[in-house]
């Protein structure tokens, strides 16, 4: 038996219209529709699919057919814009909330905590390239 090699992109891709989760909603509404989900939840029996739709003010049926007709993310996410009634605000908000979520639910696993580690590093470091001030206070003043 093949498996499939579907997987939907980030829930945090702002691709689609600029709101997190339009993306991997758009890329798990084309695959059931395909019958090509897998083990991948889509729309009432995923909880962040539900979530995402309800911001959007759209069905799951009518954003699957919009899915299905429009193969460009850029004229799905300006569908989707013209669609949800929401504001540049109420999306801002959403995002920050999903990001929010997205960091405070996610498992950590060892190669994400290192990751975060390393970008805490690199941005110490650009800091210390532009205040050099900063990187002598840091090695030398402050033992």
């Amino acid at each position: 038996m093949k498996q499939s090699a579907f997987r939907p992109r980030d829930l945090l891709n702002k691709e689609v219209a600029g709101i997190c989760g339009v993306a991997r909603l758009t890329d798990k509404a084309r695959a059931a529709h395909a019958g090509e989900i897998g083990s991948y939840k889509y729309e009432a029996n995923s909880k962040q699919d539900m979530g995402i739709l309800s911001f959007l003010g759209i069905s799951a049926e009518a954003f699957q057919e919009a899915t299905v007709q429009i193969d460009n993310d850029i004229k799905l996410g300006s569908w989707v814009l013209d669609n949800c009634g929401r504001s540049d605000k109420d999306i801002s908000t959403f995002n920050r909330k999903l990001r929010a979520w997205w960091q405070n639910n996610m498992p950590r696993d060892d190669f994400s905590k290192r990751r975060r580690k390393l970008a805490e590093k690199d941005e110490n470091r650009s800091l210390f390239w532009f205040f050099p001030s900063a990187w002598l206070w840091k090695n030398f003043f402050r033992r």
